[in-house]
């Protein structure tokens, strides 16, 4: 039994626990996904950093393993078209232009399904229309499960990368997860920018 007094039995607690508060966080951000998920695993990979290699590991593994799990929960839930959250984004992704753009996002999954998961977990908004295509479609439950977990991992992966560039700026744990995070969050602003200025010069 650990001794409660020993600060380093403590402090393994207290990152057991952030850990378990990660994988909630990025789970709930599958479901919703206003939940700036990037951005606290940025922050957690910046804080892990000032611990070990080992420490950023786990929050690299515990990203990846929460997003696949968020993305196989919201897939079964938009299979389960009674749900009000399956009507919802279903709703939100198939009226008007945006029901075009779902057809054409299954017929990407036909032909290269990783590669359009892959985009659609990094380009900010584009996550929902593809689960709803995919949803929609015969594309199989199984092979979504395995190929969204190159998604999840390369999503991961990326924000973890940010989150170390974050503690690059600073010694001071805190200061390194706070870049971290405006990194993440300018990041996907950016990215987001330039979807918007690409989706403005396409033909109608």
């Amino acid at each position: 039994m650990p001794d409660l007094l020993d600060p380093a039995a403590r402090a393994a607690d207290s990152w057991a626990w952030a850990l378990v508060v990660l994988l909630a966080a990025v789970l709930l951000g599958a479901l919703l996904p206003v939940v700036p998920t990037g951005a606290a695993v940025s922050a957690m990979a910046a804080l892990a950093h000032h611990r070990s290699w080992a420490s950023t590991g786990e929050v690299l593994l515990v990203g990846a393993a929460a997003a696949h799990a968020g993305d196989l929960v919201l897939y079964a839930l938009l299979h389960r078209s009674e749900n009000r959250l399956a009507r919802l984004l279903h709703r939100r992704s198939t009226s008007g232009r945006a029901a075009a753009h779902v057809a054409e996002l299954g017929e990407r999954l036909a032909r290269h399904d990783v590669r359009t998961l892959v985009a659609a977990r990094l380009l900010p908004g584009a996550r929902v229309p593809v689960m709803v295509a995919a949803a929609g479609t015969a594309y199989p439950v199984r092979r979504f499960a395995v190929a969204a977990a190159v998604p999840a991992l390369a999503w991961s992966l990326v924000y973890s990368a940010i989150g170390l560039a974050g503690r690059s700026a600073s010694d001071r744990p805190l200061v390194g997860a706070a870049v971290a995070v405006a990194l993440g969050v300018g990041v996907t602003v950016l990215v987001g920018l330039v979807q918007r200025r690409r989706a403005a010069r396409r033909p109608r």
